[in-house]
């Protein structure tokens, strides 16, 4: 028989492991567009930037003006804001730190259980940068200063 301790830890490890493995490539996270139009994240292409954020949040708040501000610096990226609010709370957010008005920044959608399976628990703002073929640059768990997060672009 087994013990509860040793299925606590065999439980434990695999998940962690199964954590460190999707976090290297872009994840097969599911995300649902502005648009209503339904993706994983793994399915993006070129140099992609992903924000987990959410509206209320003022640490996502700050970061939102910082990438705002310093938006030159992520043109070569694709930016994907993602969060588990509604449509209009995204919308507000969008257009009230003006990141609605470019190309390469988009947003979306996801589930609480698709955020824990792909990064587990994260703090909020969270940001990840992927190279052009999809494999993990930098990771930011929390409020990243901007100055530091353009030394990885």
């Amino acid at each position: 028989m087994i013990k509860p301790a040793t299925l606590f830890l065999a439980t434990f490890l695999l998940t962690v492991m199964s954590y460190a493995q999707v976090a290297s490539d872009l994840p097969a996270m599911h995300v649902t567009g502005l648009d209503g139009k339904n993706f994983s994240v793994k399915s993006l292409k070129g140099k992609t930037v992903v924000v987990m954020f959410q509206p209320d949040c003022d640490h996502c708040q700050r970061e939102a003006t910082q990438i705002q501000e310093n938006i030159a610096a992520f043109k070569p990226y694709q930016l994907y804001f993602i969060t588990t609010a509604t449509s209009a709370e995204i919308k507000k957010f969008a257009a009230e730190y003006k990141l609605n008005t470019y190309a390469n920044v988009h947003f979306g959608t996801t589930t609480l259980g698709d955020i824990l399976g792909t990064y587990g628990p994260i703090e909020t703002p969270s940001l990840y940068i992927y190279n052009a073929d999809g494999r993990l640059v930098k990771k930011f768990n929390g409020e990243a200063n901007i100055h530091v997060v353009k030394k990885h672009l």
